[in-house]
């Protein structure tokens, strides 16, 4: 279908559901009755006609292998099934809320291991033709409907989002979208503007959850910022501005949820321990006790310990041009070590107040080139924009999703059948490139 075409067709479907339909974009009941109400399953075996299915989830602390390992699995057993499932689901992504299974054949022999997600993604580890253990996943298939929230920022973006009708996951889902262009918790206004489409997933005619948002827009003093979700050729969803510019940057704009700025930059700071002036080459971000530190950027960890006045430490070298440092944890991240490579957003330790230090805060640096530079000043460059050979495409879903966003209304309420209208135009329009027909879980974001 040409430009032209796809334009014509949009406004006359959309108009139909603005006049008949408006009721149907609207809040949904984001009550979720399979959430655990009481106290974990404890895990139990389960008598089956050829053997026994022990069923149970992961005590507090407790990893993937460990559990696994207290079902009697011997070791060399319990890392082959761990390392088929980690590919799809690395142990790090596991939650106390998966259901997890083990099933043994009448001869005690291990012959399949599940873990079942909360949004039902189902993930089976089984024997393959030769004998290996084999992974796959298998993912419900939901009917789909298009959300459309907006607003204007009355105190904060949560408060705002949440203030619409919105879950919580979603202010998560769309400041994540933002988050290497905006630090809403400096950079939000009074009066800035907020609206996005989001999938609502129903199985049958309850609400299940929320998919993707499809495409975002903040205004603000900083200008406005549009991200549109689309799916890359390679299979990797991202979002993209409307000139088809990633909005992934190579650094985050923090490395925490913070407070306040409690010291920013500059080379005469009066010491409040030491009582003498002297240079503060960083950002001191205050915060709660144990909140996490994440890495603003993809690297690998050079320092690791205690470094004097900055206590527990970590230095993350990202490039032959940047690195990163971050002082006063309480402990460090899971699996941070020197020589580790990190991925951005990873957690690598947690706020405290070691070494020298009035209360707990993160010190947050940014070396270039071996000096300091000031971190609320970083000009990140972007990682890559969508292929030129993918550039129509997304030219032509971008202009949909973004008419889209202007006419949609955001309804209140129940919404009631005619819900189908707009996933039904999306699935035509875009001619398969992105379908949002009822589709497997697998398009979900991941937890």
């Amino acid at each position: 279908m040409g430009r032209a075409g796809l334009s014509l067709s949009f406004f006359i479907v959309v108009t139909a559901a603005v006049l008949f339909g408006a009721g149907c974009f609207s809040e949904r009941d984001r009550s979720d009755e399979r959430a655990a109400a009481g106290e974990p399953v404890a895990a139990e075996a389960t008598a089956a006609s050829s053997g026994s299915v022990y069923e149970g989830v992961l005590s507090p602390g407790e990893t993937p292998m460990g559990w696994v390992l207290r079902r009697d699995v011997e070791r060399n057993e319990a890392l082959a099934l761990i390392g088929a499932i980690t590919p799809s689901l690395p142990p790090s992504r596991f939650r106390t809320d998966d259901t997890l299974r083990l099933a043994r054949d009448g001869a005690g022999d291990v012959v399949r291991f599940e873990v079942e997600r909360r949004n039902s993604d189902l993930f089976i580890v089984e024997r393959g033709d030769s004998g290996e253990w084999v992974a796959r996943r298998e993912g419900k298939v939901f009917r789909r409907e298009v959300v459309r929230f907006s607003g204007v920022i009355e105190n904060s973006l949560w408060a705002s989002i949440t203030g619409r009708g919105a879950s919580p996951e979603l202010v998560v889902l769309f400041a994540d979208i933002f988050q290497w262009t905006f630090d809403f918790l400096t950079d939000c206004r009074r009066g800035d503007r907020f609206e996005f489409l989001v999938e609502a997933l129903y199985d049958g005619e309850k609400f299940h959850g929320y998919g993707p948002i499809l495409v975002a827009r903040y205004e603000g003093a900083l200008g406005t910022v549009e991200g549109v979700r689309y799916r890359l050729a390679n299979g990797k969803a991202a979002y993209f501005s409307s000139d088809g510019q990633s909005l992934q940057k190579i650094f985050l704009k923090s490395p925490l949820n913070y407070r306040r700025i409690s010291s920013r930059f500059t080379t005469r700071r009066y010491h409040p321990i030491l009582k003498k002036f002297r240079p503060h080459l960083g950002i001191d971000y205050a915060a709660a006790p144990g909140t996490p530190i994440v890495s603003i950027g993809d690297g690998v960890v050079v320092k690791k310990g205690w470094n004097g006045g900055f206590g527990n430490y970590v230095e993350v070298k990202h490039n032959r041009t940047y690195s990163t440092t971050y002082g006063h944890l309480s402990k460090y991240g899971r699996h941070i070590r020197k020589g580790v490579r990190i991925a951005q957003g990873e957690v690598i330790g947690y706020v405290g107040s070691t070494g020298l230090a009035t209360g707990p805060h993160l010190d947050f640096r940014v070396k270039k080139n071996g000096k300091y530079i000031n971190p609320l000043k970083l000009d990140a460059p972007s990682a890559d924009p969508v292929p030129a050979s993918e550039r129509r495409d997304f030219y032509q879903l971008g202009h949909f999703y973004l008419a889209a966003l202007n006419v949609i209304p955001s309804g209140e309420g129940r919404p009631t059948g005619g819900g189908s209208l707009v996933p039904a135009l999306l699935a035509g329009a875009r001619s398969g490139l992105l379908p949002l027909a009822p589709v497997a879980a697998e398009d979900q974001p991941a937890p």
